[in-house]
């Protein structure tokens, strides 16, 4: 990831977003939805590309099949539905 240009934001945000759905899958909750943050950073003043906001959808899928009603996961979506719905 250090080794991307700063003009690739979107290549970083998208491999962040793929690493945060790894970490999701490996059931580290609380450090895949701050890995997110990296992201949202990442595209600021920005919209999402549609690859990424798919990938975001994914994990939001999985992340309340895995926990639904925990406080991280219900703070990580009021973001995902801020930046999702960002111009």
């Amino acid at each position: 990831m250090a080794a991307l240009p700063a003009a690739f934001r979107r290549n970083r945000a998208l491999a962040t977003a793929r690493l945060t759905l790894a970490q999701l899958h490996q059931d580290d909750i609380e450090q895949a939805t701050a890995t997110t943050e990296h992201v949202f950073n990442e595209m600021r003043g920005a919209p999402l590309p549609g690859r990424i906001r798919a990938l975001l959808g994914h994990f939001h899928r999985d992340l309340i099949a895995l926990v639904p009603t925990a406080t991280t996961v219900l703070d990580w979506t009021d973001r995902y539905r801020a930046e999702w719905s960002r111009p």
